[in-house]
C-alpha cells in the first residue's frame, strides 16, 4: 500500500475533522506535496460544505423506537460461542486426570513386599556384636537407627 492509498483512506475523516494530532499533520503534509490526493480531496470538501448548509430536521419521537423494534424483529438469535463452557470442560478434564493420577499413587501398593524387604534369619554372632556395639549410639539418638533397635528387641523377645 502506497502513501497515497493510505492518505486517500483518511481523507473523509480529515474533511469532517475527525483526525487529530499526528494523523492530521501527516495528511496535511502529504496534501502539500501531492496534487493527485488534493484532487481527491476537493469533491469531499464540496460534499461537506453542502451537508453543512442543510438544516437538520428533528425526527418524530417514535422514530427510534420503531427502528429498534424492526432491528430486533429481524435480528437472528445470536449464536455466541460459549468460551466459558469450553473452559469449564477443559478444567473438568484436567481435574479428572489429576484425581485419577492422585488415586493411582494413593491406592497403589507400596511396592512388592517380597522384593523391597530383606528378610533376616537368625542373627549370627557377628551381627549380634555389631548390633550391641551400635546400641549406645542408638540410645543417645533414639531415632538414628530404628532398624538396629528393632532387630535387638526382636532378638531379646525370642530369648525371652
Amino acid at each position: 500500500m502506497t502513501d497515497c492509498d493510505r492518505i486517500r483512506g483518511s481523507l473523509a475523516e480529515y474533511v469532517v475533522g475527525a483526525l487529530h494530532g499526528r494523523a492530521k499533520a501527516r495528511v496535511e503534509a502529504h496534501l502539500r506535496d501531492c496534487a493527485s490526493c488534493r484532487q481527491e480531496l476537493a469533491p469531499l470538501q464540496r460534499t461537506e460544505a453542502l451537508l453543512d448548509s442543510l438544516i437538520p430536521e428533528s425526527a418524530p419521537d417514535y422514530t427510534w423506537r420503531n427502528i429498534r423494534g424492526r432491528i430486533s424483529e429481524r435480528a437472528p438469535a445470536a449464536q455466541r460461542p460459549r468460551p466459558r463452557l469450553a473452559w469449564a470442560f477443559a478444567v473438568g478434564a484436567v481435574a479428572l486426570v489429576m484425581i485419577v493420577i492422585g488415586l493411582t499413587f494413593v491406592l497403589r501398593p507400596f511396592g512388592d513386599i517380597g522384593s523391597d524387604l530383606i528378610l533376616a534369619t537368625e542373627p549370627d554372632d557377628e551381627m549380634l556384636v555389631t548390633i550391641e556395639s551400635h546400641l549406645p549410639t542408638t540410645w543417645a539418638a533414639p531415632l538414628a537407627d530404628e532398624a538396629a533397635v528393632g532387630l535387638r528387641f526382636a532378638y531379646l523377645e525370642e530369648d525371652g
